[in-house]
């Protein structure tokens, strides 16, 4: 969210500036893959009619679609430019307006945009004279948080299609990716790993059951993805499904901290505490009820830890029925954002922040601080695997293979979302000029809806004869989620 000092300081100028200077290299970029095609090309087809002058002519007409195709990407890249200009100026003076008015009204206004009034006037009974001026100035300045924080998002995902474009030659593919959510567009954002943000590595199983809770709870999935991608066990790394050596002894090992030395050890792929647990189910005791009949919340801390552990997909029904809890009191659980943070420390101070600085995360400190910016970096990578996931297998494979067809022979392509499956390709496309291809890979896999494994069971398989606890899933339906 955009804050207060951010729009106040930002400058549309800028935006303006650099704009005009893609348009020049636009315009440069036209001429130059004019000239190529339509006089150099031309030139070539009646004056060296040899199979050498034959390469030559090829040579510069994909000279001129590499031009024509930066030139359509720089014409892209001035829009948004202008565009992002254009709201944040309109914001600026919404906000201007509304600072003034609160000046005259001796109204205060936080870095959030919170209004309140320093000293209230008494007022008569029923009297919400005193009121109007607070909420007049909170609704315009609230307005123009919302339009420039709306344009900073729509402008940053732009900027990432365009970032992609630069591994695209073909013009007509530059227009196809140019149309916005436009399954190329999706994919090129998706190319490559995120720089440095480690993915969701959980499998089918557990991405089934975060659409299950969230249909359950009404907490949102993308909330419920960003707990996992925060709270992510080390073991999750080795292993997703959780079935090899030491995933088990990782459970094993939380399991022993739970009972011994760290009895308040955060358990599950969620990182839960026992008692938060406990309170939940307490809260929820039809939904935390198994199929026999048997509540959890008479199994003892041993058995409930090992449940919680061997059980990820119940550990994730039981992080969406707490979050639905944190969301029970709004005072400071406005957003998906303030409640990823409450998670972590349901405190007083906490919510009194979320109050105060909204989603802003400049002004907090701590690890707090840390964890707001972490939301904020997760945010555009798990929108784009929600835009991959939401194609179907056809738009899927039809971005995989466009991206192919403009890649030289023997390269390489991935794409690769935050969770869900990665999309393998190698390119088919004449070889770079002049440099030899690599020897091909392996043979692309198309892309699918599901994780970045297909046998769909997951890390939730159950012992045919556990130690101890009960065996069936807990339900709020009486089925199997």
């Amino acid at each position: 969210m955009v804050s207060v000092p951010d729009l106040r300081s930002a400058s549309p100028q800028a935006w303006r500036d650099a704009a005009t200077d893609a348009l020049t290299a636009a315009k440069h970029c036209e001429e130059i893959g004019t000239a190529a095609r339509d006089d150099v090309a031309r030139t070539l087809e009646k004056q060296w009619v040899s199979d050498a002058g034959l390469a030559a002519r090829r040579t510069f007409v994909k000279h001129a679609e590499d031009y024509e195709a930066a030139n359509l990407a720089l014409r892209e890249l001035c829009r948004v430019y202008d565009d992002l200009a254009d709201e944040i100026e309109a914001a600026q003076r919404d906000l201007s307006s509304a600072l003034t008015y609160a000046d005259d009204h001796e109204l205060t206004v936080d870095d959030s945009g919170r209004v309140s009034r320093a000293a209230p006037a008494a007022s008569a009974p029923g009297d919400d004279s005193q009121s109007d001026p607070v909420q007049h100035a909170q609704g315009i300045i609230e307005g123009a948080l919302s339009r420039a924080t709306k344009a900073d998002t729509t402008a940053a995902a732009a900027l990432r299609t365009i970032s992609g474009l630069t591994e695209i030659s073909d013009p007509k593919l530059v227009k196809e990716a140019l149309t916005k959510n436009s399954p190329l567009a999706i994919a090129l954002r998706l190319t490559g790993a995120p720089n440095g943000t480690h993915p969701i590595n959980v499998s089918p199983s557990q991405l089934a059951a975060v659409e299950r809770a969230a249909r359950e709870t009404g907490v949102s999935k993308t909330l419920l993805l960003s707990i996992l991608w925060q709270e992510q066990q080390w073991y999750q790394n080795y292993d997703q499904d959780g079935h090899g050596l030491l995933p088990t002894i990782g459970r094993i090992f939380n399991w022993t901290l739970q009972q011994t030395i760290k009895p308040d050890k955060s358990l599950g792929i969620t990182h839960i505490k026992l008692q938060t647990a406990r309170n939940v189910i307490e809260q929820h005791r039809q939904a935390f009820t198994t199929q026999d009949g048997t509540y959890l919340g008479d199994l003892s801390d041993a058995q409930l830890t090992k449940y919680i552990e061997e059980y990820p997909n119940e550990d994730i029904r039981l992080s969406a029925y707490y979050l639905q809890e944190l969301r029970k009191n709004p005072y400071g659980a406005d957003t998906d954002k303030q409640l990823f943070m409450l998670y972590a420390a349901d405190t007083p101070d906490v919510r009194e922040k979320n109050e105060q600085y909204g989603d802003d995360s400049d002004p907090r400190g701590g690890a707090i601080k840390s964890r707001a910016e972490n939301w904020d970096e997760l945010q555009p990578y798990i929108e784009d695997a929600q835009a991959w996931e939401a194609l179907s297998d056809e738009e899927r494979q039809k971005a995989l293979e466009q991206l192919e067809s403009d890649t030289p022979k023997g390269h390489s392509i991935t794409i690769d979302p935050i969770y869900g499956s990665e999309s393998h390709g190698t390119g088919t496309d004449e070889p770079e000029p002049g440099t030899p291809s690599p020897e091909p890979g392996p043979s692309p896999t198309p892309p699918s809806s599901g994780g970045k494994n297909d046998d769909g069971d997951g890390g939730d398989k159950r012992p045919s004869e556990p130690s101890s606890g009960p065996t069936p899933r807990p339900s709020a339906t009486g089925q199997a989620p």
